[in-house]
């Protein structure tokens, strides 16, 4: 430690902010509105504070300094602590619990599929499918919640991981990643989560066609030139002796079911904010009419339904925070913080600074029109650095898509209009488990 760290106030000096009577009910007014609680901190004590969470007193770091800071130092966390949940759920070498030297191989081996372009690979083939699907739904309720994360698995076993699965059985991949994810930001509740007997069995069953699609592929002798064979292909080109089964199977799961509810939810939410904003549902259409549903690079050409993505995933991220555990002492905001202390992101708080985004509580898709190239470290809902989300070329290009044809195809009739002017809660905001909506054709 240098003289210049050593004189630095140390934690006990960051200033802790709390609101109410009590610790316990500062808890339960940030668990009602994480995002202001975090908002209001901020201005009075800036990028660094305490405040309690559950039941410790955590530091908080939160607007642009912080994600620069964070995302600019990425082996100064441990991930596989941090995101223990995820190794015991999907694996030991499944990406988001990965460290230093591992986490980079693995990233290495997963770009093939990953990337910008194995990501617009097979763009047309899910604007196909996903257009007669719609159209088979149409006249009929629809669940989109369920609805979009199904495509997405279904689209994805055609194309990306190539391989004959039932629909029931994509129903419950859907359904496993859906359920997963509720499951993981879980601390003393996580046990008997995961131990229900409904989810242990709907796990087994998915883990079960996993392993049946990897043994088929392993021993095909023809195998499908997919996004998963250049997975399989990296493995083999950059380690030696026999094939990582834990990590392919990792591998397949995040080619073939990661991230699918996440992009439902933007799908979702853009629709819903669409939805109730018709000046602007006719500016869509409006744009959409010179798009023939066909040529998917096209969507280049649409900036305001690109606009409508970014303002939907600014407004509504699914994550509003992350742990971090510092591997090493360091200093942030005049303060010195040792190893071990830990750490909540608030990596999404820039996204609500006014000072950042006029009216940042509303819907103003507008914004991403007149102004494409907000600053990287202003928007965190894919995080940055080198763990930024891995599915994120994935779903910044299957959500425009989705989003133009309803568009342009047809108009929604939603039986039970959810309110865009929900707080943002504490894991994020989903329009509901369950979003009915009539598809009703627009031309004949």
């Amino acid at each position: 430690m240098n003289t210049t760290t050593a004189m630095l106030p140390g934690v006990d000096d960051i200033p802790i902010y709390r609101e109410g009577s009590s610790d316990a009910e500062s808890f339960e007014i940030y668990l009602r509105d994480p995002i202001a609680f975090h908002l209001r901190a901020y201005r009075k004590h800036g990028p660094i504070f305490r405040t309690w969470f559950r039941s410790a007193l955590w530091v908080v770091m939160g607007g642009t300094e912080a994600n620069e800071f964070i995302w600019r130092n990425n082996d100064l966390w441990s991930y596989s602590t941090t995101n223990l949940a995820f190794r015991e759920e999907r694996g030991p070498d499944h990406v988001t619990s990965l460290d230093g030297e591992e986490h980079r191989h693995k990233r290495t081996v997963l770009r093939p599929a990953f990337d910008q372009a194995p990501a617009m690979r097979y763009l047309p083939q899910f604007n196909e499918m996903l257009l007669a699907d719609l159209q088979e739904a149409a006249g009929g309720l629809v669940d989109l919640s369920k609805f979009w994360a199904f495509e997405i698995t279904k689209v994805a076993s055609r194309t990306a991981a190539v391989c004959e699965i039932p629909d029931d059985i994509l129903a419950k991949m859907a359904r496993y990643e859906f359920e997963s994810l509720g499951g993981l930001f879980l601390e003393d509740e996580r046990p008997a989560y995961i131990s229900r007997p409904s989810y242990v069995q709907l796990k087994k069953d998915v883990f079960e066609w996993l392993e049946k699609i990897l043994d088929q592929r392993l021993a095909a002798v023809e195998k499908p030139q997919d996004n998963f064979e250049a997975i399989i292909s990296a493995r083999r080109a950059s380690e030696s002796g026999p094939l990582n089964r834990e990590g392919l199977l990792d591998d397949l799961y995040l080619t073939l079911i990661s991230g699918s509810h996440n992009t439902a939810n933007l799908i979702n939410w853009a629709l819903l904010f669409t939805s109730q904003l018709p000046g602007w549902l006719d500016e869509l259409r409006a744009e959409v009419d010179g798009w023939d549903g066909v040529d998917v690079m096209a969507l280049a050409k649409l900036p305001k339904i690109k606009a409508t993505i970014a303002e939907s995933l600014r407004l509504r991220p699914g994550v509003v925070f992350t742990a971090k555990d510092p591997v090493e002492p360091f200093s942030f905001g005049g303060y010195h913080i040792p190893a071990g202390n830990r750490i909540l992101h608030s990596i999404v708080l820039a996204q609500f600074m006014d000072e950042l985004y006029s009216d940042p509580l509303q819907f103003k898709p507008q914004r991403f029109v007149e102004n494409s190239r907000f600053a990287p470290k202003s928007l965190g809902a894919f995080g940055g650095g080198a763990h930024i989300c891995l599915g994120r070329n994935h779903s910044l290009l299957q959500g425009p898509v989705a989003l133009a044809q309803v568009i342009k195809y047809f108009d929604m009739e939603y039986t039970d209009p959810k309110t865009g002017s929900r707080a943002i809660e504490f894991s994020g905001v989903r329009p509901d488990s369950e979003n009915w909506v009539k598809l009703v054709p627009r031309h004949a």
